[in-house]
Protein backbone atom coordinates (compact mmCIF):
# COMPACT_ATOMS: atom_id res chain seq x y z
CA UNK A 1 0.00 0.00 0.00
CA UNK A 2 1.60 3.21 -1.18
CA UNK A 3 2.63 5.96 2.04
CA UNK A 4 0.68 8.93 1.58
CA UNK A 5 1.67 12.35 2.41
CA UNK A 6 -0.74 15.19 2.08
CA UNK A 7 0.34 19.04 1.57
CA UNK A 8 -1.92 22.00 2.22
CA UNK A 9 -1.53 24.71 -0.54
CA UNK A 10 -2.61 28.37 0.24
CA UNK A 11 -2.52 30.77 -2.89
CA UNK A 12 -2.34 33.93 -1.30
CA UNK A 13 -1.52 36.26 -4.11
CA UNK A 14 1.61 37.51 -6.42
CA UNK A 15 2.86 37.63 -9.44
CA UNK A 16 2.39 33.29 -9.98
CA UNK A 17 -1.19 33.76 -10.49
CA UNK A 18 -1.65 36.72 -12.80
CA UNK A 19 -2.77 36.88 -16.57
CA UNK A 20 -2.39 40.02 -18.69
CA UNK A 21 -5.90 41.61 -19.05
CA UNK A 22 -6.88 43.43 -22.44
CA UNK A 23 -5.07 46.34 -21.32
CA UNK A 24 -1.92 44.54 -21.19
CA UNK A 25 -1.65 44.68 -17.32
CA UNK A 26 -1.50 41.72 -14.69
CA UNK A 27 -4.06 41.01 -12.93
CA UNK A 28 -4.80 37.90 -10.39
CA UNK A 29 -6.68 34.78 -11.76
CA UNK A 30 -8.99 32.57 -9.98
CA UNK A 31 -7.97 29.68 -7.47
CA UNK A 32 -9.87 27.79 -9.76
CA UNK A 33 -7.68 28.41 -13.48
CA UNK A 34 -4.85 28.46 -11.32
CA UNK A 35 -5.23 25.18 -9.97
CA UNK A 36 -6.62 23.64 -13.85
CA UNK A 37 -3.83 24.96 -15.14
CA UNK A 38 -1.12 23.11 -12.79
CA UNK A 39 -3.53 20.05 -12.88
CA UNK A 40 -2.77 20.45 -16.91
CA UNK A 41 0.67 20.92 -16.01
CA UNK A 42 0.87 17.56 -14.23
CA UNK A 43 -1.25 15.48 -16.94
CA UNK A 44 1.48 16.10 -19.18
CA UNK A 45 3.94 14.21 -17.11
CA UNK A 46 1.19 11.63 -15.73
CA UNK A 47 -0.17 10.81 -19.33
CA UNK A 48 -0.08 6.72 -20.19
CA UNK A 49 -0.40 5.82 -24.21
CA UNK A 50 -3.84 6.22 -25.51
CA UNK A 51 -5.35 7.12 -22.10
CA UNK A 52 -7.65 10.58 -22.66
CA UNK A 53 -7.20 13.95 -20.42
CA UNK A 54 -10.44 12.66 -18.73
CA UNK A 55 -9.26 9.61 -17.38
CA UNK A 56 -6.02 11.03 -16.46
CA UNK A 57 -7.89 13.52 -14.19
CA UNK A 58 -10.01 10.95 -13.04
CA UNK A 59 -7.17 8.76 -11.87
CA UNK A 60 -4.61 12.16 -10.35
CA UNK A 61 -7.84 13.57 -8.41
CA UNK A 62 -9.02 11.90 -5.36
CA UNK A 63 -12.94 11.35 -5.21
CA UNK A 64 -12.19 14.54 -1.87
CA UNK A 65 -10.77 16.65 -4.24
CA UNK A 66 -6.99 15.91 -3.19
CA UNK A 67 -4.81 16.25 -6.40
CA UNK A 68 -1.57 13.66 -6.65
CA UNK A 69 1.62 15.29 -7.44
CA UNK A 70 3.98 14.57 -9.95
CA UNK A 71 4.59 10.51 -9.33
CA UNK A 72 8.46 11.12 -10.85
CA UNK A 73 9.36 13.59 -7.98
CA UNK A 74 9.35 10.03 -5.89
CA UNK A 75 12.92 8.64 -7.45
CA UNK A 76 14.39 12.28 -5.95
CA UNK A 77 13.77 11.35 -2.54
CA UNK A 78 16.57 8.76 -1.67
CA UNK A 79 14.74 6.92 1.05
CA UNK A 80 11.79 6.51 -1.44
CA UNK A 81 13.29 3.93 -3.31
CA UNK A 82 11.60 0.88 -3.39
CA UNK A 83 8.54 1.83 -1.63
CA UNK A 84 5.23 3.41 -2.98
CA UNK A 85 5.26 6.97 -1.51
CA UNK A 86 2.26 8.90 -2.68
CA UNK A 87 1.87 13.06 -2.35
CA UNK A 88 -1.61 14.40 -2.11
CA UNK A 89 -2.45 18.31 -2.29
CA UNK A 90 -5.26 20.61 -2.01
CA UNK A 91 -5.29 24.04 -3.00
CA UNK A 92 -7.02 26.76 -1.11
CA UNK A 93 -6.53 30.60 -0.81
CA UNK A 94 -7.05 33.68 0.39
CA UNK A 95 -10.08 35.96 -0.80
CA UNK A 96 -9.44 38.28 -2.82
CA UNK A 97 -5.69 37.09 -3.83
CA UNK A 98 -3.25 40.50 -2.24
CA UNK A 99 -0.92 41.96 -3.87
CA UNK A 100 2.38 41.60 -2.03
CA UNK A 101 2.91 45.00 -1.77
CA UNK A 102 -0.07 45.47 0.06
CA UNK A 103 0.32 42.91 2.33
CA UNK A 104 -0.18 44.18 6.15
CA UNK A 105 0.24 41.88 9.36
CA UNK A 106 -3.36 41.43 9.27
CA UNK A 107 -2.65 38.81 6.31
CA UNK A 108 0.22 37.10 8.17
CA UNK A 109 -2.71 36.91 11.00
CA UNK A 110 -5.22 35.13 8.37
CA UNK A 111 -2.30 32.80 6.93
CA UNK A 112 -1.23 31.99 10.06
CA UNK A 113 -4.75 30.92 11.36
CA UNK A 114 -4.86 28.98 7.88
CA UNK A 115 -1.79 26.74 8.80
CA UNK A 116 -2.69 26.53 12.77
CA UNK A 117 -6.60 25.21 11.30
CA UNK A 118 -4.93 22.49 8.77
CA UNK A 119 -1.91 21.27 11.39
CA UNK A 120 -3.28 18.46 12.19
CA UNK A 121 -4.40 17.11 9.05
CA UNK A 122 -1.48 17.62 6.90
CA UNK A 123 2.12 16.52 6.71
CA UNK A 124 3.27 19.64 4.91
CA UNK A 125 2.48 23.08 3.66
CA UNK A 126 3.02 25.39 0.67
CA UNK A 127 1.96 29.19 0.75
CA UNK A 128 2.28 30.80 -2.73
CA UNK A 129 2.94 34.65 -2.34
CA UNK A 130 4.44 37.97 -4.01
CA UNK A 131 7.84 38.49 -4.11
CA UNK A 132 8.27 41.43 -3.06
CA UNK A 133 7.44 41.29 0.54
CA UNK A 134 8.18 37.85 1.16
CA UNK A 135 10.61 37.76 2.64
CA UNK A 136 8.32 39.94 5.66
CA UNK A 137 6.07 36.85 5.47
CA UNK A 138 8.08 34.03 6.05
CA UNK A 139 9.97 35.45 8.77
CA UNK A 140 6.88 36.64 10.26
CA UNK A 141 5.42 33.04 10.37
CA UNK A 142 8.55 31.69 11.72
CA UNK A 143 7.59 33.90 14.81
CA UNK A 144 3.66 33.53 14.83
CA UNK A 145 3.83 29.77 14.46
CA UNK A 146 6.61 28.97 16.92
CA UNK A 147 7.91 25.42 17.28
CA UNK A 148 6.39 23.15 14.93
CA UNK A 149 6.72 19.70 13.38
CA UNK A 150 6.26 19.79 10.11
CA UNK A 151 7.33 22.09 7.07
CA UNK A 152 6.19 25.42 6.25
CA UNK A 153 7.81 27.08 2.62
CA UNK A 154 6.93 30.13 1.43
CA UNK A 155 7.39 30.78 -2.78
CA UNK A 156 6.23 32.76 -5.53
CA UNK A 157 7.76 33.81 -8.76
CA UNK A 158 8.76 36.64 -10.91
CA UNK A 159 6.88 35.29 -14.07
CA UNK A 160 3.39 34.25 -14.09
CA UNK A 161 2.73 30.63 -14.45
CA UNK A 162 0.75 31.47 -17.35
CA UNK A 163 4.46 32.62 -19.05
CA UNK A 164 6.38 29.68 -21.77
CA UNK A 165 9.67 31.31 -19.32
CA UNK A 166 7.73 31.44 -16.08
CA UNK A 167 9.87 30.51 -12.82
CA UNK A 168 6.72 30.02 -11.15
CA UNK A 169 6.27 25.95 -11.86
CA UNK A 170 9.39 25.18 -11.10
CA UNK A 171 9.05 26.96 -7.99
CA UNK A 172 5.80 25.35 -6.86
CA UNK A 173 7.41 21.95 -7.59
CA UNK A 174 10.44 22.09 -5.93
CA UNK A 175 8.47 23.30 -2.62
CA UNK A 176 5.88 20.59 -3.12
CA UNK A 177 8.80 18.44 -3.27
CA UNK A 178 10.03 19.27 0.16
CA UNK A 179 7.24 19.43 1.71
CA UNK A 180 6.13 16.04 0.48
CA UNK A 181 8.40 13.42 0.16
CA UNK A 182 10.92 15.12 2.64
CA UNK A 183 8.74 16.16 5.31
CA UNK A 184 9.94 13.61 7.74
CA UNK A 185 13.07 15.65 7.99
CA UNK A 186 13.57 17.05 11.41
CA UNK A 187 16.06 19.56 9.86
CA UNK A 188 13.06 20.81 7.45
CA UNK A 189 10.40 21.31 10.55
CA UNK A 190 10.33 25.18 10.66
CA UNK A 191 9.19 28.19 8.25
CA UNK A 192 11.20 28.24 5.09
CA UNK A 193 11.25 29.82 1.54
CA UNK A 194 12.03 28.07 -1.69
CA UNK A 195 14.01 30.49 -4.55
CA UNK A 196 15.30 28.87 -7.93
CA UNK A 197 16.17 25.62 -6.70
CA UNK A 198 17.65 26.68 -3.39
CA UNK A 199 15.42 26.58 0.29
CA UNK A 200 16.16 29.05 3.06
CA UNK A 201 15.17 29.65 6.65
CA UNK A 202 12.33 31.73 6.57
CA UNK A 203 13.38 34.39 8.63
CA UNK A 204 17.33 34.76 7.18
CA UNK A 205 16.12 35.86 4.00
CA UNK A 206 16.15 38.80 2.06
CA UNK A 207 15.17 40.26 -1.51
CA UNK A 208 17.70 41.37 -3.62
CA UNK A 209 17.19 41.52 -7.20
CA UNK A 210 13.58 42.28 -8.91
CA UNK A 211 15.18 41.48 -12.45
CA UNK A 212 16.47 38.30 -11.97
CA UNK A 213 15.07 34.83 -11.36
CA UNK A 214 17.56 34.15 -8.15
CA UNK A 215 15.46 36.78 -6.23
CA UNK A 216 16.54 36.14 -2.47
CA UNK A 217 19.72 35.34 -0.37
CA UNK A 218 20.44 34.67 2.88
CA UNK A 219 23.33 36.72 3.76
CA UNK A 220 24.90 35.18 7.05
CA UNK A 221 24.09 31.44 6.44
CA UNK A 222 24.22 28.75 4.73
CA UNK A 223 20.62 27.50 2.20
CA UNK A 224 19.28 24.41 3.92
CA UNK A 225 19.07 22.55 0.47
CA UNK A 226 19.82 22.70 -3.09
CA UNK A 227 18.04 21.09 -5.89
CA UNK A 228 20.06 20.72 -8.58
CA UNK A 229 20.38 17.44 -10.69
CA UNK A 230 20.73 15.81 -7.03
CA UNK A 231 19.32 17.01 -4.06
CA UNK A 232 21.73 17.97 -1.17
CA UNK A 233 20.06 18.83 2.32
CA UNK A 234 22.92 20.57 4.35
CA UNK A 235 22.70 19.35 7.92
CA UNK A 236 26.00 19.61 8.77
CA UNK A 237 25.88 23.74 7.79
CA UNK A 238 23.01 24.38 9.06
CA UNK A 239 22.97 26.16 12.71
CA UNK A 240 20.35 24.50 15.26
CA UNK A 241 17.61 26.52 16.49
CA UNK A 242 16.67 26.13 20.33
CA UNK A 243 12.95 25.95 20.66
CA UNK A 244 11.97 27.34 24.03
CA UNK A 245 8.85 25.50 24.89
CA UNK A 246 8.15 28.22 27.96
CA UNK A 247 7.28 31.06 25.23
CA UNK A 248 3.57 31.68 25.60
CA UNK A 249 1.40 34.37 23.60
CA UNK A 250 -2.29 35.67 23.61
CA UNK A 251 -4.40 35.19 20.91
CA UNK A 252 -3.57 37.42 17.77
CA UNK A 253 -5.96 39.93 16.49
CA UNK A 254 -5.78 42.66 14.34
CA UNK A 255 -6.53 45.06 17.04
CA UNK A 256 -3.50 44.30 19.20
CA UNK A 257 -0.84 45.26 16.01
CA UNK A 258 1.68 47.49 17.54
CA UNK A 259 3.50 50.50 15.94
CA UNK A 260 6.92 49.49 15.11
CA UNK A 261 9.12 51.74 12.87
CA UNK A 262 12.63 51.64 10.93
CA UNK A 263 14.91 54.35 11.65
CA UNK A 264 17.43 54.26 8.92
CA UNK A 265 20.91 56.29 9.48
CA UNK A 266 22.46 58.26 6.51
CA UNK A 267 24.91 61.34 6.74
CA UNK A 268 22.74 64.71 7.35
CA UNK A 269 20.38 63.18 9.81
CA UNK A 270 18.24 65.55 11.96
CA UNK A 271 16.68 65.56 15.01
CA UNK A 272 13.61 66.55 13.77
CA UNK A 273 13.62 63.63 11.48
CA UNK A 274 14.64 60.83 14.54
CA UNK A 275 11.40 62.77 17.20
CA UNK A 276 9.45 62.14 14.01
CA UNK A 277 10.17 58.44 14.01
CA UNK A 278 10.79 57.88 17.68
CA UNK A 279 7.64 60.07 19.28
CA UNK A 280 4.47 57.34 19.06
CA UNK A 281 6.12 54.50 18.39
CA UNK A 282 5.79 50.86 20.54
CA UNK A 283 9.34 49.59 18.91
CA UNK A 284 11.67 50.97 16.41
CA UNK A 285 14.28 48.98 14.06
CA UNK A 286 17.49 51.22 13.78
CA UNK A 287 19.32 50.81 10.86
CA UNK A 288 22.84 51.84 11.21
CA UNK A 289 26.52 52.21 9.83
CA UNK A 290 28.52 48.96 9.23
CA UNK A 291 28.80 46.98 12.92
CA UNK A 292 25.94 49.28 14.46
CA UNK A 293 27.87 53.03 14.34
CA UNK A 294 25.91 56.27 14.46
CA UNK A 295 26.85 59.91 14.70
CA UNK A 296 28.08 60.57 18.48
CA UNK A 297 25.34 63.45 18.61
CA UNK A 298 24.25 64.52 21.94
CA UNK A 299 21.25 65.23 20.92
CA UNK A 300 20.80 61.67 19.58
CA UNK A 301 21.90 59.87 22.88
CA UNK A 302 19.12 62.19 24.69
CA UNK A 303 16.33 61.06 22.19
CA UNK A 304 17.03 57.08 22.46
CA UNK A 305 17.58 57.90 26.50
CA UNK A 306 13.73 59.53 26.65
CA UNK A 307 12.29 56.86 24.01
CA UNK A 308 13.79 53.88 26.10
CA UNK A 309 12.17 55.39 29.28
CA UNK A 310 8.91 56.18 27.72
CA UNK A 311 9.42 52.19 27.08
CA UNK A 312 10.42 51.86 23.39
CA UNK A 313 11.84 48.85 22.28
CA UNK A 314 14.76 49.67 20.13
CA UNK A 315 16.56 47.04 18.26
CA UNK A 316 20.13 48.02 16.45
CA UNK A 317 20.62 46.56 13.18
CA UNK A 318 23.20 47.05 10.29
CA UNK A 319 22.34 48.33 6.91
CA UNK A 320 24.50 47.06 5.07
CA UNK A 321 24.00 44.13 3.22
CA UNK A 322 25.91 41.25 5.50
CA UNK A 323 27.52 41.92 8.74
CA UNK A 324 27.33 41.66 12.41
CA UNK A 325 25.95 44.33 14.75
CA UNK A 326 27.93 43.34 18.61
CA UNK A 327 26.73 44.96 21.52
CA UNK A 328 30.44 47.12 21.94
CA UNK A 329 29.12 50.81 21.44
CA UNK A 330 28.86 53.37 24.20
CA UNK A 331 26.49 55.21 22.51
CA UNK A 332 23.40 52.98 22.72
CA UNK A 333 24.56 51.89 26.35
CA UNK A 334 20.94 50.04 27.53
CA UNK A 335 19.30 51.82 25.94
CA UNK A 336 19.14 49.82 22.45
CA UNK A 337 19.39 46.26 21.72
CA UNK A 338 22.27 44.76 19.70
CA UNK A 339 20.94 42.33 16.85
CA UNK A 340 23.60 40.92 15.87
CA UNK A 341 23.06 39.54 11.89
CA UNK A 342 19.25 39.58 12.28
CA UNK A 343 17.65 40.86 8.54
CA UNK A 344 15.68 43.76 8.99
CA UNK A 345 12.61 41.95 7.97
CA UNK A 346 13.13 39.59 10.39
CA UNK A 347 14.02 42.19 13.05
CA UNK A 348 10.76 44.17 11.86
CA UNK A 349 8.55 40.57 12.23
CA UNK A 350 10.21 39.69 15.50
CA UNK A 351 9.55 43.16 17.30
CA UNK A 352 5.74 42.84 16.27
CA UNK A 353 5.51 39.50 17.49
CA UNK A 354 7.02 40.35 21.19
CA UNK A 355 4.92 43.44 21.57
CA UNK A 356 2.11 41.87 20.20
CA UNK A 357 2.91 39.38 23.69
CA UNK A 358 1.79 38.64 27.26
CA UNK A 359 5.54 39.49 27.92
CA UNK A 360 6.31 41.78 30.13
CA UNK A 361 8.92 44.89 28.76
CA UNK A 362 11.92 43.16 30.75
CA UNK A 363 10.71 39.36 29.41
CA UNK A 364 10.40 41.85 25.63
CA UNK A 365 14.08 43.27 25.94
CA UNK A 366 15.27 39.70 27.03
CA UNK A 367 13.67 38.13 24.05
CA UNK A 368 15.11 40.95 21.83
CA UNK A 369 18.14 40.17 22.66
CA UNK A 370 18.33 36.09 22.26
CA UNK A 371 17.60 33.95 19.22
CA UNK A 372 14.56 32.26 19.24
CA UNK A 373 14.09 30.43 15.83
CA UNK A 374 17.55 30.55 14.64
CA UNK A 375 16.69 34.49 13.34
CA UNK A 376 20.13 35.53 13.93
CA UNK A 377 23.47 34.29 15.73
CA UNK A 378 22.89 36.01 19.17
CA UNK A 379 23.13 33.96 22.18
CA UNK A 380 20.24 31.36 22.51
CA UNK A 381 17.06 32.43 24.55
CA UNK A 382 16.71 31.45 27.88
CA UNK A 383 13.64 32.44 29.87
CA UNK A 384 14.52 34.85 33.21
CA UNK A 385 12.33 32.02 35.07
CA UNK A 386 11.20 28.36 34.25
CA UNK A 387 8.27 28.91 33.18
CA UNK A 388 6.42 32.29 31.60
CA UNK A 389 3.14 32.57 33.58
CA UNK A 390 -0.10 32.55 31.33
CA UNK A 391 -1.97 35.91 31.06
CA UNK A 392 -5.63 36.58 30.63
CA UNK A 393 -8.12 34.57 29.14
CA UNK A 394 -8.04 33.55 25.84
CA UNK A 395 -3.83 33.32 25.22
CA UNK A 396 -2.51 30.55 23.92
CA UNK A 397 0.50 28.29 23.94
CA UNK A 398 3.30 29.52 21.17
CA UNK A 399 5.16 26.45 20.95
CA UNK A 400 3.41 23.20 21.70
CA UNK A 401 4.38 21.35 24.74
Amino acid sequence: MAVERKVYVLYTGGTFGMKKDDDGKLVPQSLDVIKDFIIRHTILYERRPGESEEAVRKRIISPDGLITLYHQLADDDPKAKGNQYKVLYEMDGLKPPIDSSNVTPKDWLAMYEKIEEHMEKYDGFVIIHGTDTMAFTSSALSFFLGKINKPVIVTGAQMPIFHPRTDGLDNFIGSMLMAGYFCDRPMLHQVMLYDLNKLYRGNRVVKFDCDSFSVFDSPDVFPLASLETTIKLFEHKMVEPIFHSSLKCKTFTPESIPEVRILRFFPGITENYVCGILNGADGVILETYGSGNVPNFKWLGDRLIEAYERGVLMLNCTQVYRGTVLPIYATFEKHVIPGYDITSEAAMTKMIWVLMSTFDQRTRCEIMKHSLYGESCAPPYCPLQPSVEPGPKGEREQTPK
